[in-house]
């Protein structure tokens, strides 16, 4: 029987052939994409298992010290990092201004970086600096030579290419404490508000959440949204919450304390980081210019004037000098902001004479170094868990939901509590879930089944009082900093107890009800050099959190702000560089104190504020009057 005789018009059988070869195409398509996927997958794993990190910066040492001109700029942006991202987008919106944007690192690589379920992969690539911290007196003691692993972003993007892409304003009561130490009020929360919702594009993907949009923004440049489908995790976690009396929240509304949906900086289930958001789609503008692969050495300012007038950073083995007519606006972040700036002569007096640095100006520079610190605990579940094959998960993540856009392997759910509560709705610590992945069945494209589940439960610990630093190693700039994070240092023990109740809030947790029935069984080791202490209460949790404990790498204050330089400010509630004209710092190393919370979002609101207040200065339209 032919298709004519089944009824079909003669038409579709010219028609049929086109239509055939189509789906056949679509199919070898999404074949080949399938295929192109998993080597690139199996080939960035086996690269980040080997890569080794650089301990300096001699890759960029240029050839001879000629120094070539790159051109005269309004403005000279050094980082492209969150903020430094921002920056350059809101400042190129205006046509008649010159930007040039001054990055070390390259930018993303648009596949294997933007896939969320390989964080552990992104961060053991050549977009992490990990840098090493000095050795440690009081924390990482159980690490090699007692250092702490210090990530920061490398590219344009920084941080947000590497990191934990979590959507967290903060508490208000901490920008409307800020405001009041600046006596600024542009910094309370209810001013700022407008500008965290300026930068998002929340994408209300689970509708379980509670969210309250008067305080999200639906037509930002970055997306935020849940993770989908719901985690088998997340029953038990917000029925324990719920007998301990805390109701299901929208961390990023008006209540920060208790359990919540967690909320990322990610498109239809991809990374969203700050380059390929704030950056890449703008390069064709004229008044936006980027140079990658591209390291600041130092920002030259005129000694008798006190201005800075230009930047020198090595390119290809050259260096080049790049002028500013208006204003150098430093976004290196919280390492590498205070080293530019001693480099350049502007920081602790004693420190740069040591160094034979010719002094600028004397500032707290590197002095006000603080992180949160995070504690974490395997233990083994009677959860039952399906982890689909590589191909399966590939299937899923092109369609923005699953594994690979929002792994297990990666915090689901979380939590904000306080330690003893209080009226300022600031949480002190965040609870968190990850789950155990099965890299070699994942790379050999199999699933796996399993009725007994890897938990790890952590919590980060918000209101540090230890106090460190970052100094500069010689005056040779491509020496690495050292990084002083001086964890558990304060005077009365009040971090490492802080952390201890915040571990005994995870026992708290698992053994309330809901978690019964899951028989988790912890797999804590017991930590050598605590082997003498009996039983594990205190004693012996203090010890072993000095050991393996880490630093939150939410760090902030090397470049505070302030209203006093001889109070340990270095720049104004404007960001302008203390006794030097035409610079500013805008990163999170202005932040004089930890916000509680994930610092990505706090650095990108510093961008949109800013770039506000330099319109301004200037004469120009902003965003807010």
């Amino acid at each position: 029987m032919t298709l004519v005789n089944m009824g079909y018009p003669k038409i579709y059988l010219l028609i049929l052939p086109l239509f055939i070869s189509s789906r056949i195409n679509i199919c070898e398509a999404q074949k080949s994409t399938l295929d192109y996927f998993v080597d690139l997958i199996n080939t960035s794993i086996k690269e980040s298992s080997n890569y080794k990190f650089p301990t300096n910066a001699y890759e960029y040492k240029p050839k001879d010290d000629k120094v070539k001109d790159y051109g005269t700029y309004d403005f000279v942006i050094i980082g492209a990092g969150v903020t430094g991202s921002v920056v350059a987008n809101r400042l190129s919106e205006i046509t008649n201004w010159k930007v040039l944007l001054i990055e070390a690192g390259d930018y993303s690589d648009g596949g294997f970086i933007q896939i969320p379920g390989f964080l552990r992969q992104h961060k053991s690539s050549k977009y992490n600096w990990e840098y090493p911290s000095v050795p440690q007196k009081n924390m990482c003691l159980g690490s090699v030579n007692q250092t702490c692993e210090i990530s920061r972003g490398k590219g344009v993007g920084g941080g947000s290419l590497v990191n934990e892409i979590i959507y967290s304003h903060g508490p208000s009561e901490q920008y409307n404490r800020l405001a009041s130490k600046l006596n600024d009020p542009s910094w309370n929360f209810k001013n700022l508000l407008p500008y965290f919702k300026k930068t998002e594009h929340f994408s209300w993907r689970n509708t379980k959440a509670p969210i309250d949009l008067s305080y999200h923004g639906q037509v930002g440049l970055l997306h935020n949204e849940h993770g989908l489908p719901d985690s088998v995790f997340n029953q038990p976690f917000f029925e324990a919450n719920k007998e301990m009396g805390y109701e299901i929240i929208d961390y990023n509304g008006p209540n920060m304390i208790g359990p919540s949906y967690i909320q990322r900086f990610i498109k239809n289930g991809k990374r969203q980081d700050f380059g390929s958001v704030f950056v890449t789609p703008f390069l064709g503008r004229p008044s936006l210019k980027v140079t990658q692969n591209s390291y600041v050495i130092k920002i030259e300012i005129n000694n008798v004037t006190k201005v800075a007038e230009s930047v020198l950073f090595t390119k290809d083995g050259e260096i080049y000098r790049a002028k500013a007519t208006k204003e150098i606006i430093l976004s290196a972040g919280s390492i590498a902001s205070p080293q530019i700036l001693m480099l350049s002569g502007i920081g602790p007096q004693k420190h740069l004479k040591e160094l034979n640095i010719p002094v600028i100006e004397n500032l707290a520079v590197g002095d006000n170094y603080q992180d949160t610190l995070i504690a974490v605990l395997p233990f083994m579940s009677s959860f039952k868990y399906y982890q689909p094959s590589l191909r399966e998960q590939l299937k899923e993540y092109f369609n923005g939901t699953g594994a690979l856009s929002f792994p297990p392997s990666l915090p689901q759910l979380v939590g904000f509590y306080q330690l003893n509560k209080t009226e300022t709705g600031i949480p002190d610590l965040e609870f968190f879930t990850l789950v155990g992945l099965d890299l070699k069945a994942l790379m050999q494209d199999k699933p796996k089944y399993s009725n007994n589940t890897l938990l790890i439960l952590g919590v980060e610990y918000f209101p540090t009082k230890s106090i460190g630093s970052v100094r500069l190693a010689s005056n040779n700039p491509y020496d690495y900093p050292l990084i002083n994070p001086n964890g558990f240092s304060d005077e009365h023990n009040e971090d490492l107890e802080g952390l201890y109740q915040s571990v005994e809030f995870i026992f708290k947790l698992v053994n309330s009800g809901p978690y019964k029935k899951y028989q988790l069984k912890s797999l804590n080791v017991p930590v050598p050099a605590c082997s003498t202490i009996q039983g594990k209460g205190r004693e012996y949790w203090h010890c072993a959190l000095k050991q393996n404990a880490i630093p939150g790498l939410h760090m902030v204050g090397t470049c505070a702000m302030g209203t006093d330089p001889s109070k340990g400010a270095v720049v104004d509630s404007n960001l302008k560089v203390f006794g030097v004209n035409n610079l500013r710092v805008a990163d999170c190393s202005v932040y004089p104190n930890n916000i509680a919370g994930h610092s990505t979002i706090p650095c990108a609101t510093i961008g949109e504020k800013i770039s506000d207040v330099i319109k301004k200065d200037y004469g120009e339209t902003v965003y807010l009057n």
